[in-house]
């Protein structure tokens, strides 16, 4: 597993990365406030599977990708980022495998809807596809006021200036130790780099759901979901199995613990290689 660098849209991205570079593209995209050392368990068996796995860091959580700006900061650029870097890392226009965690997932599952083209198979671990969100909320209203409540913490995540202590908070909750979460101490070690960040929820959330719908997702999808974890109901995890049209896997696991790449290593590892065994060519 190595560092290295990619040039794209103006920008400089961090980006860990193993495998053969004459393999398939598989891009793996990280969670919220983490970085692409999220993934670390997991490069290497996905780079032994014979992939060019490469998992950059996402704007705002490195020095050389960090706009100005709220609107810089909407979901829609970092898909955009996502796939100049594809560009960049292959020829224009070539089709690649995509993974994502947290908001790494509403990235891939954006990515995917629109641009079903690029991307050969898709796996999403803990936020579903923003469909399941607008079905929960047409079947019934107490779901969807389940949801927003659980989703409740957006509002103290876009307050300006709240950004350490949100920051503090979002850390405690996670299932790591000290020396497991000093990278990401250290990555956003600074109030600009926390500014950046958190202007992913002040450019994303009700806004959003004033948007066109997204389309169904027809490739081969994982979904794998922490049934313990707060802040996806049941319902809006069972409603994603209506977004995806193609071969679709949904995965339990039987806990809450976050974030399910450090976790739950071994499982997820088994789970994403299992998936990629099954439906990569």
């Amino acid at each position: 597993m190595q560092h290295t660098t990619i040039k794209a849209r103006g920008l400089e991205f961090d980006a860990l990365t193993d495998g053969p570079e004459d393999g398939e593209l598989l891009l793996l995209l990280h969670g919220l406030p983490r970085s692409s050392w999220e993934w670390h368990h997991q490069i290497p068996a996905l780079a032994a599977l014979g992939f060019q796995v490469v998992a950059p860091d996402l704007r705002g959580y490195c020095a050389g990708a960090r706009p100005s700006g709220v609107e810089a900061y909407h979901v829609q650029e970092f898909v955009d980022d996502a796939l100049e870097q594809a560009d960049a890392l292959k020829e224009k226009g070539a089709s690649f495998h995509l993974m994502g965690t947290s908001i790494g997932s509403a990235v891939a599952w954006r990515l995917a809807a629109l641009n079903p083209h690029r991307v050969l198979t898709l796996a999403c671990l803990n936020v579903p596809h923003p469909g399941a969100f607008r079905e929960a909320k047409k079947a019934s209203q107490s779901d969807a006021k389940d949801q927003r409540e659980r989703f409740g913490y957006f509002e103290d995540a876009k307050k300006p200036g709240n950004e350490r202590a949100e920051f503090a908070r979002m850390l405690e909750t996670l299932d790591l130790s000290a020396e497991e979460s000093a990278p990401y101490r250290k990555a956003l070690d600074s109030d600009e780099a926390l500014e950046a960040v958190y202007n992913w929820y002040r450019a994303n959330g009700r806004a959003s759901e004033r948007e066109e719908p997204l389309p169904k997702c027809p490739m081969p999808t994982l979904f794998v979901w922490p049934s313990g974890w707060h802040n996806i109901s049941p319902v809006v995890a069972e409603l994603n199995a209506t977004q995806v049209t193609g071969p679709y896997t949904f995965a339990v696991l039987e806990d809450g613990k976050q974030p399910v790449l450090q976790a739950e290593p071994d499982k997820m590892t088994s789970l994403l290689v299992e998936h990629l065994r099954t439906h990569a060519s």
